[in-house]
């Protein structure tokens, strides 16, 4: 039996599903990534240049696609290693018509959920100051939706799908590797401030929950990509 056998047949998690030293690397580049955030933020604050009528985003989405896409490459080869393949990680293919409308619904209770959470907060601390910048013209626009389908793709499958799994098989417990996967999903936002990244770990954490429970990253793919559309296009 393959190692991506053993992973469909295993619904404990108890395999790992990439060499060791692949996580340490990958968790590695999101901890320097972290402190550059950080650093770069702190410089900013320092030395505030004269701000402009509108930033140009399309560099930024660029940079951000590629990282997204990057980092599922490197998930790729680590599972690879294990004989696992990524659909292994996802779930599988949607068995029918039925499942795929079950995942939508699942998407939107879960958006709703996560809409209502960020309300209730900033009813209670005021609206951050951070807020993501508008595109300006279609294409930026257009870039930002293809950048949240690759968020929605990518984080989901290397958070959820490749660290929960791997925290459970390496620590044996499955709340601890959902909460460490919400901690590392919620470190490179520390350079937006506490409450931000604080958020960001609430975030991964209810996505890690669906994910365990329904063993299936789809709904959590359609309710992170639209998610980033709506707060990116829509303002929500």
């Amino acid at each position: 039996m393959t190692d991506g056998q053993d992973l469909a047949s295993d619904p404990r998690g108890r395999n790992v599903v990439a060499p060791a030293w692949h996580t340490l690397a990958l968790l590695s580049v999101l901890a320097a990534l972290t402190i550059l955030g950080w650093l770069g933020q702190r410089n900013a604050r320092m030395h505030p240049t004269s701000a402009t009528s509108h930033p140009h985003l399309v560099p930024l989405q660029i940079e951000a696609m590629i990282f997204e896409w990057a980092t599922l490459v490197w998930v790729w080869f680590g599972i690879r290693l294990k004989g696992i393949r990524v659909r292994d990680l996802v779930g599988g293919r949607w068995p029918g018509v039925r499942s795929i409308l079950v995942d939508i619904m699942l998407a939107g209770v879960l958006w709703l959920t996560w809409i209502g959470i960020t309300r209730a907060v900033n009813l209670l601390l005021g609206h951050p100051s951070d807020t993501i910048p508008f595109p300006g013209n279609l294409l930026e626009g257009f870039l930002a939706i293809i950048v949240a389908i690759s968020a929605g793709i990518c984080e989901e499958i290397v958070f959820r799908g490749y660290l929960q799994r791997q925290f459970r098989a390496l620590t044996g417990s499955v709340g601890l590797a959902v909460v460490l996967q919400a901690g590392v999903f919620g470190m490179p936002h520390v350079y937006q401030g506490a409450r931000t990244a604080a958020m960001a770990s609430l975030y991964g954490l209810l996505f890690g929950v669906l994910a365990l429970w329904r063993r299936s990253l789809r709904p959590g793919i359609l309710a992170h990509a639209w998610t980033d559309i709506a707060a990116r296009l829509l303002r929500f």
